[in-house]
């Protein structure tokens, strides 16, 4: 039976290019479409996709699509008690490659990132109705059954929070006689203009300052309650951030990590000392923006395309072209006006970001000098000593 599915799935891949995946019950790749490499996936995620799949009490008569951050449709389907069919990853729009590039790293191997990444920014585009019809019609052609649209189930992180609005009723009645006020909004709007404004000194002083009020309780879990405060406040700094000049693709990226150490956290504690110092990273960041000289309007469209772009090659010809000038004029502007040639303000810039890497994350070397599209480990630790005055083993010593 399997190997007529795999003969009937690779004939609609040939004709729709649309990623197909069989699975055993322990989410286990039997064959894929295109071929991916047995090593290259994470089976703990398709493990994950499959128990996400059993707990929604779903069967071969209902199927599933799971929203994924940041806009991709995953279709999961049961063709036996042992097989699983997997549709996607499939979205309405196209996404940057660096979006993309966060999402997988969940999903495949770190060595096959790249490929995974390709692949999707290859895919055709599907709304959620298209991925619904392309499940009736799998359904029809591998099972002979066909699935009503209708007994597809969505599930995004929305959907899965909706609660009785009486049960809500109930919760904001007893928070409106609780005697403690929240904390005032003056508090988290002095807090992101500090940010906003790269005034370490002003943030100091707010921080330092006795507040009253409480914070909004989230979950009767003491670490939890931590987690969700911290959230919250990734959010509102790296908008603050934003506003005050960091780029979207650094503010975010920062985000995510910051919130991957909390994530890890065991104490509340811990999880506290750690806001402040993500505020204080993200204040220190646009101050340093507030003092680069200042730049015309193609060399800041220059810039923003190497700040996206960081962990690509990034060409002077790309940067000509983004920047509608010639390469040699470029060159010469972007000396004049940065006071630094193209080529070692991306290697600053890259060893800025793998010294944050760092700081804050435990990854080896060679996953940094990848992730950065350096040739080889060495030619990284090379270029970091010479920048630096250290190697990069070194550097994470002294701060470690």
């Amino acid at each position: 039976m399997k190997n007529a599915w795999i003969e009937k799935l690779q004939s609609l891949y040939n004709v729709t290019r649309i990623p197909l995946s069989l699975l055993d019950g322990d989410g286990n790749l039997v064959a894929s479409f295109p071929e991916i490499p047995y090593e290259a996936v994470n089976f703990f995620a398709t493990a994950v996709v499959l128990a996400d799949f059993r707990a929604q009490g779903r069967d071969a008569a209902h199927p599933l699509v799971s929203f994924i951050e940041p806009g991709f449709f995953l279709g999961v389907m049961e063709l036996d008690t042992d097989s699983f069919l997997i549709l996607g990853l499939v979205g309405p729009i196209r996404r940057a490659r660096n979006e993309v590039l966060r999402m997988v790293t969940t999903v495949g191997q770190p060595e096959y990132l790249q490929s995974f990444c390709d692949l999707i920014l290859q895919v055709p585009l599907m709304t959620l109705e298209q991925v619904k019809d392309q499940m009736c019609l799998i359904s029809d052609l591998l099972l002979e059954t066909r699935v009503k649209k209708e007994d597809i189930l969505f599930m995004d992180v929305y959907t899965s929070m909706v609660r009785d609005s009486s049960c809500l009723e109930e919760q904001l009645f007893e928070q409106r006689e609780s005697a403690e006020p929240h904390l005032s909004m003056d508090f988290e709007t002095s807090l992101c203009a500090a940010v906003e404004h790269g005034n370490r000194a002003q943030l100091e002083q707010r921080l330092n300052t006795p507040v009253s009020g409480r914070v909004g309780r989230m979950s009767g879990n003491t670490l939890q309650q931590e987690k969700y405060i911290f959230i919250a406040l990734a959010t509102v700094t790296a908008r603050a951030a934003i506003r005050g000049g960091l780029s979207l693709e650094i503010a975010m990226n920062l985000s995510d990590l910051y919130c991957q150490r909390m994530d890890s956290l065991s104490e509340p504690s811990l999880i506290k000392d750690l806001s402040i110092r993500m505020l204080l990273d993200y204040c220190d960041r646009v101050g340093e923006l507030r003092h680069q000289p200042a730049a015309s309007g193609v060399i800041r469209q220059c810039l923003a395309y190497i700040s996206v772009h960081l962990h690509e090659n990034i060409t002077l010809e790309q940067l000509s072209r983004v920047c509608g000038l010639c390469t040699r004029s470029l060159s010469l502007r972007f000396r004049d006006e940065m006071g630094i040639g193209i080529r070692d303000y991306l290697n600053q810039e890259k060893i800025n970001e793998a010294k944050y890497l760092l700081r804050h994350t435990d990854y080896p070397l060679s996953q940094i000098a990848a992730y950065l599209n350096y040739s080889s480990q060495s030619y990284f630790t090379q270029l970091f000593q010479k920048q630096c005055g250290m190697t990069p083993n070194q550097y994470r010593e002294t701060i470690g």
